[in-house]
Order: structure tokens, then C-alpha cells, then sequence
């Protein structure tokens, strides 16, 4: 039984080509502009450069092609596996009355799924705390050795290598290879972190890979690696692959690069930076050294300014100055000693004359004691002997106070000398204190006086003229010289 357009049942029997073309024509006008959800399978491109595969999930599949002009413009090249979402129509081909979809866009499939599971282990970790950047260790300013895990092939370790040898030359580089996509990508990253710590060969590790889909990127939001890039004692720079990509292990690690070649300029900071200041320290350096050349230039004419002062000041002392402070200082000199040869005979003096009048006082004691002795033996010359005792003992306390007397004056004496002889040592200080600062103590260090022959000094080369008779005076003597050119 068969149905015209006109939805008329027909008796007429109806040839297979008839019913393809009818189905054909039915299916067009009703399955058109559809969105399907399937997994690529058996994918064959042809020669000609259309796409052949089929479209399947658990419990059915249809063929599709995407013909050139459309996959022309498909940012990714399917293969066996992947999970799409396309768009198309659903077309018949008569010769041998087969369906299947004719794809006119096509992009990756699932990825609402593996956005909203990504958002969800954000939110997890978020609430652990491993995102803090107070908890992750600070990257080194200049590392001896960037470890970097990934593919041992592939543009990301190129560019890393490229961009340390450009920037820090003297870094080593430890290359921990791994897979970066496909089931047991993740296991084996997360195992190269660990032992990267175990070995501690490396001071920064760049964890990463080139640019890649959603799903490409999956295992960098792995727990294992996830949870190996926190336990890292090594500070991790994350290089997922592009700019717009993110990872849960961008989020974790001490830093994020937006590429791999970024990673690499982040671990080689300090040795760039330091590079780029070699201008302005060379020029801080030659700065430094002219300041201190002209400081020291500064001084030297100073010293010599002061020289010039010093020689001045010589050349105005003549003989006549000179003799005049040799009268000054022999007269104050001579004022002192006399000085002092008045205070010591003076104190000489009053000693002597203390001492005489303690003698002649212990005299007359001693004349008076006799005197009373003799009169009271006179007068009681039948006294007892204990009166007599006791005149006998009165006599020696006079006796003993007068020699008391006598150690005091001596003392009081050599308290004098000593004085005296105090005075006698300052006043050779003070004289060799002024013969160290005369004009004979200049003559003796080198320098001279230059005279004319009525004794004036000559302060200036410039009254000098040809034929003048000088004197020279040094430390023994006067030595006489003619100039032979006017002065300059």
C-alpha cells in the first residue's frame, strides 16, 4: 500500500525507486535543521576531502557526512570516540534506500557536563582553603634548576627550553616527561610531581601543556594531580594552555602562566630583571667613581691650599721674630725657675724656721721640767717614792709630746720637695712644648727662609728679579744664592 502527496491511497503497486523517492521526499520536508548528540564512530575521511563516519549512543547509531565546504570550517578534526554535537538534515539515498544525516556544523559535545562538573570541584577545593595564596610556597627569584613536567614532544617543552636559554643561560633544566592527554595522563603527571619532590633536584616546577579542548585539558583538573600540586614543597607554575583556558590546577598552584612560554618567563623573572638593571648599575657604578675621584681631587687641593698657608706663615717669621720668641721664652723661663726658687726658699724657709721653734720649744720644755725636777727634789727630798714616780712619769709624757713634734716637721718637709719638684717637670713640659712649635723645629723638618741681604724675608715669587742677592736660611746655617730669571 503507498500514499500519493495528496496523502491518497493508491491501488496501483508502487516500485522500490518509487517508495525511496517517496520516503525521500517526506523525510526532507519534515526532518530538517536538527540537532543531534552522538559519539563519532568508524571516522573516514575521504579523498576527496568529505567527512564519513556515524553518530551512536548506547542503544543505536546513524550514518552522517559532512561534506568539504562544511567541515572546511569546523575548528577541530573528529576522530573515534569523541562526543558531538552536530547540525543537519535528514536525507535519503534512493539507489539503495538508506537514511542518514547530512551535517552542516559541528562542535564538541558534553561540554555543558564537563563545565558544570569543573564549577563543582572549584567550589570544593574553594572551601578546603587550597586556592589561598598565603598557604603555597613563594617562587625563588633565581632558581639553579626549573623542573618542568610534560610531553617530552610537543611545542610546550620547546618553548619552555627556548625561552630559559634566551633569558637565564646559567639554569638548569629537569625534564619530567609525561603524557598530557588520555586516561593515564593524569596518574602519570601527578607521579612527576611527587618525584620531583622526593629527588629535590628542582627549585620551580612548570606544570603544563600546549592549547586543547575542554576535554584535552581534564587531566589538570584531575584530583590526583590536583592534590599533587598542593602537597608540593616545590613552588608550581601552571601552563594549561592558552590564555582563555583554565584549570582547577591553575587555581591551586603558587602561580598561573597564561602559556607554557609565559611559565618559563615567570620562573626566569629575577635573572631578567637583573639583566635589564646591568645598564643603569654600570652607570650608578661610573657615577660613584667620579664622585669619589672628585672628592679626592677636592682634597688634595685642599691639602695644598693648607701647604701653601703653612709655608706663608714660615716665610713671614725672620730672624728677628725668631730671636724675639727665643728672649720671650727664655725670660719666662727664666721667670718661673725664679719663681719657683723663691717659693722653695721660702717654704725652705718657714721649715726651718718651724723646725728651729719646735727645737727651742722642746728645749725650754725640757729646761723647765729639769728645773721643776730639781726644785721639788729640793724641796722634798724626804718625799716617798711614789711621789718621785710620779714626777719621773710626767717628765716622760713631756719627753714623748716633744718627739711627736718632731716626725710632723719632717713629713711637712718632704711634702715640700715633692711639691717643688712637680712644678720643676711642668715647667720643662711647657718648655719643650714651645721649642716644638717655634720656627727652629720648622727649620729642622725641611723647610727654609728666604732673605735679602738686609735681612727681609721674601714672601712671593713675583718680587723676585733677575740678579737679586738672596740668603737662604736652613737648620745649621745660610746658604747665599743669586737669581738668575725674573719671578713667575
Amino acid at each position: 500500500m503507498a500514499v500519493n502527496s495528496d496523502n491518497v491511497l493508491l491501488d496501483k503497486p508502487l516500485e522500490v525507486s518509487e517508495i525511496n523517492h517517496l520516503l525521500k521526499v517526506f523525510i526532507r520536508e519534515r526532518f530538517y535543521n536538527l540537532s543531534v548528540v552522538g559519539e563519532i564512530s568508524t571516522f573516514r575521511p575521504s579523498a576527496n576531502g568529505h567527512w564519513y563516519f556515524k553518530l551512536k549512543d548506547e542503544k543505536s547509531q546513524i550514518d552522517a557526512v559532512m561534506f568539504r565546504g562544511q567541515n572546511a570550517i569546523c575548528d577541530f578534526i573528529p576522530a573515534d570516540g569523541d562526543l558531538v554535537e552536530v547540525t543537519g538534515s535528514i536525507d535519503v539515498f534512493e539507489p539503495r534506500g538508506t537514511y542518514q544525516i547530512i551535517i552542516q556544523s559541528m562542535k564538541r559535545g558534553g561540554l555543558g557536563q564537563i563545565l558544570a562538573m569543573l564549577q563543582k570541584k572549584k567550589e570544593y577545593y574553594r572551601s578546603l582553603g587550597w586556592f589561598d595564596q598565603s598557604s603555597k610556597p613563594a617562587l625563588p627569584r633565581y632558581p639553579e634548576n626549573i623542573g618542568v613536567v610534560t610531553a617530552l614532544t610537543g611545542a610546550a617543552v620547546r618553548d619552555i627550553l627556548d625561552t630559559t636559554r634566551r633569558r637565564a643561560p646559567c639554569v638548569d633544566v629537569t625534564i619530567y616527561p609525561v603524557l598530557v592527554q588520555g586516561e593515564s595522563a593524569a596518574s602519570q603527571i601527578s607521579a612527576a610531581i611527587r618525584q620531583a619532590n622526593d629527588l629535590m633536584l628542582s627549585d620551580v616546577l612548570i606544570v603544563g601543556r600546549g592549547g586543547g579542548s575542554v576535554e584535552d585539558l581534564l587531566p589538570f583538573s584531575d584530583d590526583e594531580v590536583v592534590k599533587a600540586v598542593h602537597e608540593s614543597r616545590i613552588p608550581v607554575i601552571s601552563a594549561v594552555g592558552h590564555e582563555i583556558d583554565e584549570s582547577i590546577c591553575d587555581l591551586v598552584a603558587t602561580r598561573k602562566a597564561i602559556t607554557p612560554t609565559d611559565g618559563a618567563m615567570i620562573a626566569t623573572a629575577g635573572y631578567e630583571e637583573a639583566r635589564q638593571k646591568l645598564p643603569s648599575l654600570e652607570k650608578e657604578r661610573k657615577a660613584s667613581v667620579s664622585q669619589r675621584c672628585w672628592q679626592a681631587s677636592s682634597r688634595i687641593v685642599s691639602l695644598d691650599y693648607l701647604s701653601h698657608l703653612v709655608e706663608k706663615r714660615l716665610a713671614v717669621i725672620d730672624r728677628s721674630s725668631v730671636d724675639y720668641l727665643g728672649r720671650i721664652l727664655t725670660e719666662k723661663t727664666d721667670s718661673l725657675t725664679l719663681r719657683l726658687s723663691y717659693a722653695f726658699d721660702g717654704i725652705i724657709a718657714e721649715e726651718r724656721l718651724l723646725v728651729r721653734q719646735k727645737s727651742e720649744m722642746v728645749r725650754l720644755l725640757m729646761k723647765e721640767c729639769m728645773e721643776n725636777l730639781d726644785r721639788k727634789l729640793k724641796e722634798r727630798e724626804n718625799g716617798t717614792r711614789s711621789a718621785s714616780a710620779g714626777l719621773v712619769l710626767l717628765l716622760e709624757k713631756k719627753l714623748l709630746k716633744a718627739e711627736s713634734l718632731m716626725p710632723s716637721a719632717s713629713m711637712m718637709r718632704e711634702a715640700v720637695i715633692t711639691r717643688w719638684k712637680n712644678r720643676a717637670l711642668r715647667l720643662e713640659s711647657l718648655m719643650s712644648v714651645c721649642e716644638a712649635s717655634g720656627p727652629q723645629a720648622a727649620l729642622a723638618r725641611g723647610y727654609a727662609l728666604v732673605q735679602r741681604k738686609d735681612g727681609s724675608l721674601v714672601t712671593s715669587a713675583e718680587a723676585l728679579r733677575c740678579g737679586d742677592r738672596l740668603r737662604i736660611r736652613l737648620k745649621d746655617g745660610t746658604v747665599p744664592v743669586t737669581v738668575e730669571g725674573d719671578g713667575v
